[in-house]
């Protein structure tokens, strides 16, 4: 229950219960005094709309567009300055609050900071407009106190915004920590095997290769019993040394990194965005290139967290004989220019020095939205035979 309360939907029941609330407290005011009549029906519709537009402003269906935010948020703005110039009732401001709440969630703190001013002014203008004439010094101090409401929830908000900021930030950096550990970890695992299998060829093989070439001269200077010692001794030998060939080819074999814990690591818990992850292949020979795919990831990630509205995230890694390509779409917003920032010409130097190639476009396919980059990498074929 404690989770749910802190949770952004419960926030957002919370806003559309007040403006709900506060709609019907100022119609039955009014009604009280007057009765039912048009004027009342034309403010209870505002109400209603008003917060009708608060409730499709939080949804799902106007989360991953802009540009239906920012409609919503306009249309939303109208209704409250209509209401403002017709009901006479102060704490009808708190329409304004929720609204610069939403204005603070959607921009930046210096845009929020004039409309906080707008707000703040239009509220005022509307008080000294009701109650100017007979109570100016009523009007003057509801301005002034519910505009410090208004301050109060900006400064609130954005507080409550940066909090959360690096609240994720920390997760992310720490989803990158255990996966560049994991890299890591595969990585020295490789050069330990790598290690193991060249001491084991230079060291022993050459020994057991020296030492079958003695036991050859032996055969040819002994004999009788002696002889078919040598000869059995000879026999081991030889086959010691496939033996040891054998072993380390294996070890060869296995010098893969796998990129699947690494990269499940990096994407587990991301807020605000469902990815899927699609690994047609996993196992990567060259330690420069699997970093090179981590990297990419995680920079399309963050990007994809700070510059996009996306819900939605799919990361393919597939291969085929001579390449490894990832894909990685999301379902943001389209924009019309995108105009490469430092992350990216990083990613492309970086695949350009494995020589390999990055490109991406914005998606305007029908019914479907959002920014796509393709990697593509060079591989060679790992060698599995070792000669002496």
């Amino acid at each position: 229950m404690r989770t749910y309360w802190n949770s952004e939907q419960a926030q957002n029941w919370t806003g559309a219960l007040v403006l709900a609330i506060t709609g019907v407290l100022c119609v039955y005011l009014e009604m009280d005094q007057t009765g039912w009549t048009a004027s009342l029906t034309i403010k209870g519709t505002l109400f209603t709309l008003t917060t009708l537009c608060f409730t499709i402003f939080v949804s799902d269906w106007s989360a991953s567009h802009r540009s239906r935010i920012l409609t919503l948020l306009w249309i939303e703005l109208g209704l409250i300055c209509a209401l403002y110039a017709i009901v006479d009732i102060s704490f009808v401001a708190i329409l304004g609050i929720v609204w610069i709440v939403q204005a603070a969630e959607t921009f930046d703190i210096r845009i929020t900071s004039w409309l906080l001013a707008m707000m703040v002014v239009l509220f005022a203008v509307s008080q000294l407009y009701h109650l100017g004439q007979d109570s100016p010094a009523v009007a003057i101090s509801s301005a002034v106190t519910l505009g410090l409401f208004h301050l109060f929830a900006v400064i609130t908000t954005h507080r409550a915004n940066r909090e959360q900021a690096l609240r994720e930030e920390t997760a992310q950096l720490n989803r990158e920590l255990v996966a560049t550990r994991e890299l890591l970890l595969q990585s020295s695992r490789q050069n330990e095997r790598l290690r193991i299998a060249r001491d084991l060829h230079d060291l022993l093989g050459h020994h057991l290769t020296a030492l079958i070439l003695n036991l050859e001269v032996a055969t040819h200077i002994t004999e009788g019993k002696g002889q078919q010692k040598v000869e059995q001794a000879l026999a081991l030998g030889k086959l010691l040394l496939g033996d040891l060939r054998t072993a380390v080819s294996e070890l060869r074999e296995d010098d893969s990194i796998n990129l699947q814990q690494a990269l499940h690591a990096l994407v587990q818990d991301t807020p605000r965005l469902q990815i899927t992850l699609d690994l047609q292949t996993s196992d990567v020979h060259d330690v420069a290139i699997a970093e090179a795919i981590l990297r990419c990831t995680q920079e399309s990630l963050t990007n994809c967290l700070r510059h996009s509205n996306a819900t939605h995230c799919a990361i393919t890694l597939s291969r085929d004989a001579n390449a490894l390509t990832l894909r990685i779409q999301d379902n943001g917003s389209t924009v019309i220019d995108i105009k490469p920032g430092n992350g990216i010409k990083g990613m492309i130097e970086r695949i350009a020095d494995l020589g390999g190639t990055l490109n991406w476009h914005l998606n305007r396919h029908s019914g479907e939205q959002g920014f796509v980059m393709t990697v593509t990498l060079p591989i060679e074929k790992n060698p599995t035979t070792e000669h002496s």
